[in-house]
């Protein structure tokens, strides 16, 4: 049996836990004595303690600047998630593969393990007579629980709403095996089960919300160190580069964990009854416990509740953060042959290899058309903060050094409200992806029946087409305009009855059930 035990301290505070109640006409429990630590007990939480502090409040100055440039008066979960879901210490990176994706990623833990061992030994000659660190240790759980529990709650809600992981595009489901990095893979093999990618949503929120209250903090901290843990592990397998955040969440949840080991391992191993002391320090002052329940209502308050608000606006309102929020042309999602092609008026005929003419089209149910052609490269789009180099650094080998921290996640102008461009600046359609699939968002004139393209890559915005669209049958659209080089084209597309096994279920008589 295992039982959670109070251990009230009662030297700075009060002693209300070890008198009569007198008038209940009961006494409570004895409060058990507090042991003296040995020195290598003390030296050893020491560094724990920085450690886990560094981890636990942001060091970043990026962050602070963040924090202070957000546009507030649009304030949303894409806020919220940027404050919470990221800011472990980054301030080296080393320009490599293993720098981004390998061990060298590690580099900044190691940094601060070894400014915890140098401040651990400055500590111990400064506070020599110490018969314990109780107190700090109390404060030091607290700190990570909560940033583990913050944490985890911002990327399960991203899951629970299938935010992080959408469903794969149309044009993604046209798009050649090979050309996905993978990473990119990794993540449609998620998001083409939205159940599934729900369900690691709540193995993310439930463990986060245990982990806010002091009688399950042992359970939640558990889950924690198993579910991130895999994360870290599927990060390494398919280079997705956020192996560190995840497994620096996974070590504070151990750190939180370890004050419960002993006794479940009695309980476990050697199959005894077990008790837990929890020490949790009283205030003298009633100010004091005004102020901490204050800070904690505050920050659920804000990193739950208003979070989950967020996140159910956002999903009820088609704001998903990967995806255009711009209806596309009304049922004209799916997969199109290009049936003929004119260019500057002259029928020009189907080549694999051509780089003018279309081979096939994709529209999407929101505002994004692509094509593919062939022999026209362009730039390859990533779609994570920090975990690739970005346009023009490349692998040179070499330590870099910011003093803001991790830069890439903490742009100040990013999250600026501004609807005109929310949608042309969401690149997740084709990060990821060496394709010969070009991808443009589009403003539709439904009165005139005009589609004015931009190229989304944000290298090639300078290219846009002006094209009238006409739709004589429901499976048919007609093309004819300007293209991206200021040349007349005339376009044919018949749309194409694709089944895609990847998303369709069959019954166990071969027909196709139904499709997700």
């Amino acid at each position: 049996m295992l039982q959670e035990y109070p251990n009230i301290d009662v030297n700075p505070v009060d002693t209300r836990s070890s008198q009569t109640d007198e008038k209940k006409g009961s006494v409570s429990k004895p409060v058990p004595a507090r042991r003296s630590w040995t020195k290598n007990e003390k030296f050893i939480f020491r560094v724990a303690f920085i450690f886990v502090l560094v981890f636990s409040i942001p060091t970043d100055t990026g962050w602070y600047a963040k924090l202070f440039t957000l546009d507030y008066a649009h304030l949303n979960y894409r806020h919220l998630n940027s404050l919470v879901a990221f800011f472990n210490p980054h301030f080296i990176n080393h320009y490599s593969e293993s720098g981004f994706f390998g061990l060298y990623s590690y580099v900044n833990l190691l940094l601060f393990f070894v400014v915890a061992l140098i401040g651990a030994g400055i500590w111990t000659v400064l506070d020599k007579n110490r018969n314990d660190y109780d107190i700090l240790y109390y404060w030091a759980r607290v700190a990570a629980r909560y940033r583990i529990a913050y944490g985890v709650i911002a990327w399960g809600y991203k899951k629970v709403f299938v935010m992080q992981m959408p469903f794969p595009s149309e044009g993604l489901l046209n798009t050649e095996f090979i050309n996905f990095f993978a990473k990119r893979l990794y993540w449609e093999s998620l998001g083409i089960v939205p159940s599934y990618e729900v369900f690691l949503g709540f193995a993310e929120f439930i463990p986060g919300v245990l982990l806010l209250f002091r009688k399950t903090t042992a359970l939640g901290a558990a889950l924690t160190v198993v579910v991130l843990g895999n994360v870290a592990i599927a990060n390494h397998a398919y280079d997705i580069g956020e192996q560190v955040p995840s497994f620096s969440l996974s070590l504070l949840a151990f750190f939180v964990l370890w004050y419960y080991l002993p006794s479940i391992w009695n309980l476990l191993v050697h199959e005894k009854d077990s008790q837990i002391v929890s020490f949790v320090p009283a205030f003298r002052y009633k100010w004091q416990t005004y102020l901490k329940r204050s800070i904690q209502y505050t920050g659920n308050f804000i990193f739950v509740f208003l979070f989950g608000a967020f996140e159910i606006y956002a999903y009820t309102h088609n704001d998903f953060y990967k995806i255009p929020n711009t209806p596309g042309l009304t049922n004209a999602k799916g997969y199109y042959q290009v049936t003929e092609f004119r260019l500057n008026g002259k029928l020009v005929p189907y080549s694999p290899l051509d780089s003018i003419r279309w081979q096939d089209v994709s529209f999407e149910e929101f505002s994004s058309m692509s094509f593919r052609v062939a022999n026209r490269p362009q730039q390859i789009q990533m779609f994570a903060a920090g975990s690739y180099p970005r346009f023009g650094e490349h692998y040179d080998y070499k330590w870099k050094f910011h003093p803001k921290g991790d830069e890439r996640r903490y742009e100040t102008n990013e999250d600026k409200f501004d609807p005109e461009k929310r949608d042309i600046n969401i690149n997740w359609e084709f990060s990821g992806l060496g394709s010969e699939r070009h991808w443009y968002y589009y403003k539709a004139d439904t009165i005139n029946q005009v589609l004015y393209l931009q190229h989304k890559n944000r290298h090639t915005r300078n290219l846009k087409q002006v094209l009238h669209y006409s739709r004589p049958i429901a499976s048919r659209i007609i093309l004819s305009g300007t293209n991206e080089f200021n040349d007349s084209i005339y376009v044919v597309l018949d749309k194409q009855q694709k089944q895609y096994p990847a998303i369709n279920r069959y019954n166990k008589n071969g027909n196709t059930s139904y499709s997700y």
